[in-house]
């Protein structure tokens, strides 16, 4: 796991996608969040650890790491790069917009997805299948899976990475869940405080974090290039 020091930041920024953080908060708020917070978790487990381990096989079976070629490997980075510098645009832009300028489909994906999130606080089941749609892997999390692709470690090792890079990414979720079971009376006053704080702050922050592992990505592809 010598990789591992680069890879895991990279998760953990990949953890805070505001959206994600606002549909946990409404299942901390069901009549029974537990069990709504676990079924979360499960169908962010699910995609996060498959997508992550996924990612690593495609990309060491195709030949896009460093051991396989250079140039590969360093096409990937500057690739990933770009995404981010764009996704980190777009955070900003939604950090910056007024609710009265977003556009009508900016309007209906928040209508279903407050469709979506009023049913998951009372059926875990749909609580389970907004874990797997808020948790499609996003730039940050495949540039750490690449990260750990590209060491010489063992399979093994590069799975185990990978699986604790998945952990990181799920970490606002795993605290609450653990919260919940050991002193449910202290999540309350923290979800709102920390509501009142993601409303502000949650995009700006993602935002800032995209662009800064945007433009490590694109020296590492300069870097790899050279």
């Amino acid at each position: 796991m010598s990789r591992l020091p680069e890879a895991l930041p990279l998760a953990l920024s990949a953890a805070v996608y505001p959206p994600a953080l606002l549909v946990l908060l409404q299942l901390l708020n069901g009549r029974r969040p537990r069990r709504l917070v676990l079924a979360y978790y499960g169908g962010a487990a699910v995609l996060t650890i498959s997508a992550g381990l996924a990612a690593l096989a495609v990309l060491e079976a195709v030949g896009l790491t460093a051991k396989s070629s250079k140039t590969a490997s360093a096409s990937v980075y500057i690739l990933l790069g770009l995404l981010l510098l764009a996704l980190a645009g777009w955070a900003w832009r939604r950090r910056a917009r007024e609710p009265a300028e977003r556009p009508k489909d900016s309007n209906a994906a928040r209508g279903r997805l407050a469709e979506w999130t009023a049913r998951a606080t009372s059926s875990p089941k749909w609580a389970f299948v907004l874990g797997l749609v808020m948790f499609l892997p996003s730039p940050l999390y495949l540039l750490a899976v690449q990260a750990i692709a590209n060491s010489n470690d063992s399979t093994a090792s590069n799975v185990l990475a990978v699986l604790i890079c998945a952990t990181g990414v799920m970490i606002f979720v795993e605290v609450p869940l653990v919260a919940l079971f050991i002193r449910p009376e202290s999540v309350a006053a923290s979800v709102n405080r920390f509501h009142s704080w993601l409303t502000h702050n949650g995009w700006t922050l993602a935002a800032g974090l995209a662009l800064i592992a945007g433009i490590y990505a694109i020296v590492m592809g300069i870097k790899a290039f050279a």
